[in-house]
């Protein structure tokens, strides 16, 4: 599809540029409502890449659109911004008109994440599948690379990213507040797309051509089940199944909530170096690892190797606090990311559990055979696997660089819960609090798994927490509460517990797998059982263990 700005000059855009200076935001909405239900989508195409623009601000900051970050519910705007936004809204409307014509919009690569956009300048396919497949070739060379997104990719993208985008507040006035129209928003948009009761709503509006379906259709015979939660491989298949047109109307939808899921992962949890990336991308690291798989797969125990030959090394490594080299400050971005930024990620780690946990009691222990997906639901499956697939990783990179680089001071505290968020998945069950006071509450031993298999979320970020607090102000009580905070969360009995078994694990020495049965189907953190011996038991729990912490 060609660029808008290529094609005739839209008079219904010239119209609406003349309006935003004299009218007021009010009688703008109610016209653009009218535009968007009377006007054929190809004059929509034309408006919409400005329409979004002015909504949520341009990527480099010079437009400030909205200011969602500083529109609060005291504001005569807010219900009318809210309103207009809304995930069943007139802007979203606008949004599945156009997708139902497969439209493109392109965004320059220099605004992708900076790991993201140095691997694609190099000619290196990053993972996410968001940026397959998109790449726009121009004739004056890679400098001006675009990735051409369809409309529904394009909206959650500008979105997203307004929360990192530069703005020019005005003096005084910062948007920090969890109850400014942004942090709403998100709050919303996640609680419609990744629904704890119930499903995805269909997409509420369609054309004379039917249903908007999904973009670029792929196999509809693609499982959730074939990436078995069991094997968190580095080599793994992405999710991002968008099923064909034909395909059940539930499969048909969940596109959507991937979608918005990973764009969030990816524009507000890449705080990492360019060489973490690479390692991680690195084709060596990933055929290493498959090695490794292979070799426990098919190797008996060497009898002359200490227990955790090779392993132990490997976690003391990893454990202790090291300043990245030298090398590392050359091939990172600024690391600035604000209050506001620490605190809608929490907001999302917080949904993402709830959505986790709301998956429904009789699929917790379904085995995952050819045959599972035709009883569940695409989007019980995507409950199964979001947390260890979309988030894990990338989150547990971007809290160790906030713990390393974050200022000594209180404001740290919303990095601090973000992470106790994380670790304690069993806060956002759904279910009613237990009676006995907090000092006694036990962790369910169904939460064991989960605590395996993110070990270095409560080993090695406990550690960096540690040496942060001995060089903070202590005197300070809103630093103690914080000393005292952490205290308190990994003093809940059965924790430490879980912790050293985890640690235990990893040192154990690799046993024979190749006796090993088809493994029972488990979520991180949602139990099941484990119907065999004691041996498979063990294997199974160092195969998790290991995996996650290489």
């Amino acid at each position: 599809m060609a660029n808008p700005t290529l094609q005739q000059p839209s008079f219904l855009l010239a119209n609406l540029k003349a309006d935003a200076t004299t009218k007021p935001l009010l009688q703008r909405c109610q016209d653009l409502v009218k535009i968007i239900d009377e006007y054929p989508a190809k004059e929509l195409h034309l408006i919409f890449p400005w329409l979004v623009e002015s909504v949520f601000g341009s990527l480099d900051g010079v437009i400030a659109g909205w200011n969602l970050r500083l529109l609060h519910s005291r504001s005569n705007e807010y219900n009318i911004v809210m309103d207009f936004l809304n995930p069943s809204g007139p802007m979203m409307k606008l949004v599945y008109k156009l997708q139902a014509e497969e439209y493109k919009y392109e965004i320059p690569i220099n605004y992708l994440p900076g790991p993201v956009k140095a691997c694609i300048q190099e000619g290196v396919l990053p993972d996410c599948p968001l940026f397959h497949n998109k790449l726009q070739f121009p004739l004056s060379g890679l400098l001006t690379l675009n990735i051409a997104f369809n409309p529904f990719e394009f909206f959650m993208f500008n979105f997203a990213y307004c929360l990192i985008s530069p703005k020019n507040y005005p003096p005084g006035q910062y948007g920090s507040s969890t109850d400014s129209a942004y942090f709403v928003l998100v709050d919303t948009y996640l609680k419609y797309f990744l629904p704890t009761e119930g499903s995805v709503p269909p997409s509420p509006f369609s054309d004379s051509r039917g249903s908007v379906s999904a973009p670029s259709p792929r196999s509809s015979s693609v499982s959730f089940a074939s990436y078995g939660i069991h094997s968190p491989s580095l080599l793994k298949h992405h999710i991002f199944h968008q099923p064909s047109v034909n395909a059940d109307p539930a499969a048909q939808e969940i596109w959507r909530s991937e979608t918005l899921l990973q764009m969030f992962v990816e524009i507000w949890l890449h705080h990492y170096s360019l060489e973490m990336y690479q390692k991680l991308q690195s084709p060596q690291v990933k055929l290493a690892l498959l090695q490794y798989r292979l070799s426990m797969s098919s190797m008996p125990c060497q009898p002359h190797a200490p227990p955790g030959s090779g392993t132990l090394h490997t976690y003391q490594v990893l454990l202790p606090f090291h300043s990245p080299p030298p090398l590392w400050g050359l091939l990172e971005e600024p690391f600035s990311p604000t209050e506001e930024h620490v605190l809608v990620v929490r907001l999302l780690v917080k949904h993402v559990h709830a959505f986790s946990n709301s998956l429904k009691p009789e699929q917790l222990s379904s085995s995952p055979s050819a045959h599972s997906h035709t009883h569940t639901s695409p989007l019980e499956e995507f409950k199964r696997v979001v947390v260890q697939r979309f988030v894990q990783q990338k989150l547990y990179l971007f809290l160790q660089h906030c713990f390393g680089h974050w200022p000594l001071d209180a404001s740290f505290r919303a990095v601090l819960e973000t992470w106790l968020s994380y670790i304690q998945p069993w806060r956002y069950t759904g279910e009613k609090p237990n009676p006995q006071p907090d000092q006694n509450r036990t962790v369910p031993e169904k939460w064991e798994s989960f605590v395996h298999e993110n070990l270095l979320m409560y080993t090695k970020l406990f550690q960096v927490f540690l040496n942060r607090a001995v060089r903070t102000d202590l005197v300070n009580a809103k630093n103690a509460l914080m000393v005292f905070r952490v205290a308190k969360v990994f003093a809940q009995p059965n924790l430490a517990e879980m912790t050293q078994k985890g640690e235990q694990l990893f040192l154990e020495p690799e046993h024979v797998l190749h006796h090993r049965q088809p493994r029972g189907y488990l979520t991180p953190g949602q139990g099941g059982s484990y119907l065999s011996s004691r041996q498979r038991v063990v294997t199974d729990m160092v195969f998790k263990v290991k995996s996650h912490v290489y």
